[in-house]
């Protein structure tokens, strides 16, 4: 709970068996499959906001094969071409994946490595099934417009295809600290939207226009990943499912796809924390 804030009155958080509790009272319990819920009510625009569980379930299926891996490979291997972990701070190094879902790339990402990991999304059922399967990491309902971490506490923040604000970003990196972001860029499933668009539009971000005119996060590398990868039955299935391109779709139009060679495009942002 070292660096797990209340979203209230911003006091750090403490244990108290199954419950935390910061200075002031507030308090917060341990649900029954390990994760914590700091998403107040005013945080909230539904009942459910996040992505939904078919969604959720297609991209935990898709990316437990194996599909996706080769990302976070390359993103390993840029981050200890920086020699990380022997420039920063000595003592735990604090990872937040900010948008984690089901926790996928949290629990896989720096195996190896000493870091207390933290996921954090807005998604109730995605939360869940990532508390379930991962039990080394602390995970949080939580915003991204009001992260309940403390300021300048985490040494590296990965967001993989998700909102992100950059005010709270910076307030909780610390000096020094990574910023990982990964976008789909140009082609990525071209191929899919052709099925549903009549003219494709490639992937287009400012994300590294904002950081540069917004923050005082210096980008220091941008990496882009391609490849082609074919596709069939219930991978295929789950590739679009995991996606909004699935509302483009009957579902019967997804059964009948039986195999698909598709784009996998992605721009992956390191940026420095000044």
């Amino acid at each position: 709970m070292s660096i797990i804030i209340c979203p209230n009155c911003k006091s750090l958080l403490h244990q108290f068996e199954k419950t935390v509790r910061c200075e002031n009272g507030h308090s917060f319990d341990y649900s029954k499959k390990g994760y914590i819920n700091l998403l107040l009510a005013n945080q909230k625009k539904t009942i459910n906001p996040g992505d939904n569980k078919i969604m959720l379930n297609a991209r935990d299926a898709f990316l437990s094969k194996g599909h996706y891996d080769f990302l976070i490979d390359s993103i390993e291997a840029i981050i200890n071409s920086f020699d990380l972990f022997s420039t920063l701070n000595k003592g735990m190094i604090h990872l937040l994946d900010l948008g984690c879902g089901t926790g996928y790339y949290t629990r896989s990402i720096f195996k190896q490595k000493e870091i207390k990991k933290v996921g954090i999304d807005i998604s109730k059922i995605g939360i869940s099934k990532a508390s379930i399967q991962d039990k080394e990491a602390t995970y949080l309902i939580g915003s991204a417009f009001n992260l309940p971490i403390e300021t300048h506490s985490i040494d590296l923040l990965l967001n993989i295809f998700a909102p992100i604000h950059l005010d709270e970003l910076q307030r909780v990196l610390k000096s020094g600290g990574y910023f990982i972001k990964v976008i789909p860029s140009g082609d990525h499933m071209k191929e899919v939207a052709e099925l549903v668009y009549e003219k494709f539009i490639p992937h287009q971000s400012s994300i590294k226009e904002d950081l540069e005119s917004k923050s005082k996060i210096q980008i220091i590398k941008v990496e882009n990943l391609k490849r082609t990868i074919l596709l069939s039955g219930q991978d295929l299935q789950n590739f679009i499912s995991m996606t909004p391109y699935l509302y483009k779709f009957k579902q019967e139009q997804i059964e009948l796809l039986k195999e698909l060679s598709v784009t996998i495009s992605f721009e992956i942002i390191i940026g420095k924390n000044e």
